[in-house]
């Protein structure tokens, strides 16, 4: 985990912290194969392209860990976004194994692979509070052959992956392994740096400054130092489980016990009708009791 100093302004998940002297991957030319020009609340959400993924170019330089091979040369595709109250994404589906770079409205490298274990083998970004300003995206493959068909998907709200239906299904459902742990996603900005920074955990596995928004977003690297015993739960770690099995989370939404449901899984007469992505399972108590009141129901 970097230092939070180091990396104050970044906040898309997950990603690299990356100098923004890295520019061996040309984003001053103009895209491939176009400028899309996005406005916060736009429709249809999400704003999709196809593209051809892939070129000679080694992703690794952009930043020592970025995955693949892009166009080197000039970006796939420019997103010129006005941000508004909603979190940004931008991800990628495709049958074949791609990668994503993006550098973004405030001079960052951000590299993604493989977003989560309901992703499969698709990338995804999201930034929490996005900037205004230009987005430059390459669509990369993990191998250095082929140019196979992708789509490019911008949306501000959660990705639906390939085969999924309506995004709810992918996005609403935690990550379960082995005793029922309820891993959750990969999109803590810490993700997938060789430590658990989940704070559910405890072990010499687990970085000594996690923080609370990150409980349940570091899914690949829990999950690994849990499978090594180099992590084991720290009391207090467990979801909250009720009617039909739903996993309620906690109560770290600062919406939390307003008497609203904040929880974007909910739909009805019960929920707030401007939900985060963030407060996805933070809401648990709120969620509940509307929940068995007939208040609310999971999409």
């Amino acid at each position: 985990m970097m230092p939070p100093s180091r990396c104050a302004t970044l906040i898309a998940v997950p990603l690299l912290c990356l100098a923004s002297s890295a520019q061996a991957l040309n984003w001053q030319a103009a895209p491939l194969y176009e400028t899309i020009e996005l406005a916060s609340g736009f429709q249809p959400d999400p704003h999709q392209l196809s593209v051809s993924a892939g070129g000679d170019t080694a992703a690794a330089e952009a930043g020592p860990n970025c995955s693949g091979y892009v166009n080197g040369d000039k970006p796939d595709v420019d997103i010129n976004y006005q941000a508004g109250q909603f979190p940004l994404t931008i991800y990628v589906e495709s049958a074949a194994d791609t990668t994503l770079v993006v550098y973004d409205a405030d001079g960052n490298w951000h590299c993604n692979d493989d977003y989560s274990t309901t992703s499969g083998s698709n990338p995804a970004l999201t930034w929490r509070s996005p900037t205004s300003g230009n987005y430059n995206v390459w669509v990369g493959t993990y191998e250095s052959s082929g140019t196979p068909q992708a789509v490019i998907k911008v949306s501000e709200r959660d990705p639906e992956w390939t085969g999924m239906s309506g995004g709810s299904a992918s996005s609403g459902g935690m990550v379960s392994s082995v005793n029922d742990i309820e891993w959750g996603d990969n999109t803590s900005q810490w993700a997938n740096d060789g430590e658990c920074d989940d704070p559910r955990f405890t072990g010499p596995g687990v970085h000594s400054l996690n923080l609370d928004e990150d409980r349940y977003h570091d899914a690949a690297d829990c999950r690994r130092l849990y499978e090594q015993g180099q992590i084991t739960r720290a009391s207090g770690g467990e979801m909250v489980s009720s009617a039909n099995d739903i996993q309620w989370g906690d109560n770290t939404s600062q919406w939390a016990n307003d008497g609203e449901c904040d929880d974007p899984r909910f739909a009805g007469p019960g929920v707030n009708g401007n939900n985060l992505a963030e407060d996805r399972y933070h809401d648990a108590a709120d969620c509940q009791r509307l929940y068995e009141q007939g208040q609310i129901y999971l999409q």
